[in-house]
């Protein structure tokens, strides 16, 4: 209730704001920013990064990013009409920071508003448990509550540099299209696997990505478990598709994708090398 009624309030505040630009600004422009008003994670990342650091010092650093309802192009839409009636609906951007002095995060996501280009602190308005719950999928959310644990806990923090990190929209086709992709069993025994997000995403309805920005190499460890695994990245973009299948079950894929041009994980032993990894686990296919 409390987050329909913080929707329902920004957006009355956005209409009136509205309302009043169109007797300066073209009536067709400002709608077709607002309506759809579409981002990638890197987009508005720098002007998060310098806000985050001007409000709570040079020593903050950018420890995850979320994208919420990230669309086949790797962008999120703010739909302000669908938002009214159900903010659930919403794709954001949420970039989090944290000071090594302390355990609170700090959040901001891009402004919405016509021909804005820079971004608004959610801090206030978001803790831990309002993030996770924002993932559907239980294996997901056991990943992201993990790391966000270790996270707070230590300075942990993503080490790539803006320059060379992957945009979303990259990230996504990599996971989309790659074949073929590593994958591993419950006993973390590598093996190959064909099931990328296109694959994936061939049947079913009720089709969503969310996407993570994670710093994988200090809270996944996946290469202590999966001792043949090389090249495994400090950082690691994460999409998590969500479908309903034929039966009415919801089924998720979680794959992990490279987030520099140049890297490259591999299983030796089998010859095979990939900037893609399932994180899910017991995958037949």
């Amino acid at each position: 209730m409390f987050k329909r009624a913080l929707f329902s309030t920004f957006f009355a505040v956005f209409f009136l704001i509205l309302a009043i630009s169109f007797s300066s600004c073209d009536a067709d422009t400002i709608i077709n920013n607002v309506v759809s008003n579409e981002v990638t994670a890197k987009d508005r990342l720098a002007a998060a990064i310098t806000q985050a650091k001007t409000d709570h010092g040079d020593s903050t650093n950018l420890v995850l990013i979320f994208g919420k309802n990230v669309n086949a192009g790797g962008k999120t839409e703010l739909s302000a009409l669908t938002a009214i009636t159900n903010p659930d609906s919403i794709g954001a951007w949420l970039y989090l920071f944290k000071a090594p002095s302390d355990t609170s995060l700090r959040i901001y996501t891009p402004n919405p508003l016509p021909t804005a280009n820079g971004v608004i602190e959610l801090t206030a308005f978001f803790d831990i448990n309002t993030i996770i719950g924002l993932i559907q999928d239980t294996s997901a959310q056991n990943i992201i509550s993990g790391a966000l644990d270790v996270i707070i806990n230590s300075n942990v923090k993503i080490t790539t540099s803006t320059g060379n990190l992957l945009d979303s929209p990259t990230g996504l086709d990599l996971a989309n299209n790659t074949n073929p992709i590593i994958k591993f069993n419950e006993n973390y025994v590598p093996d190959t696997s064909s099931l990328n997000g296109n694959a994936f995403f061939s049947s079913g309805t009720n089709q969503s990505r969310n996407m993570i920005l994670i710093p994988a190499a200090g809270t996944l460890n996946l290469p202590v478990y999966i001792t043949q695994l090389t090249g495994f990245p400090a950082d690691l973009w994460i999409v998590n598709y969500s479908k309903t299948n034929a039966t009415l079950q919801t089924e998720n894929l979680i794959l992990g994708t490279v987030v520099e041009s140049s890297q490259l994980m591999g299983i030796p032993f089998l010859g095979l090398t990939s900037k893609v990894i399932n994180i899910s686990k017991y995958v037949t296919n």
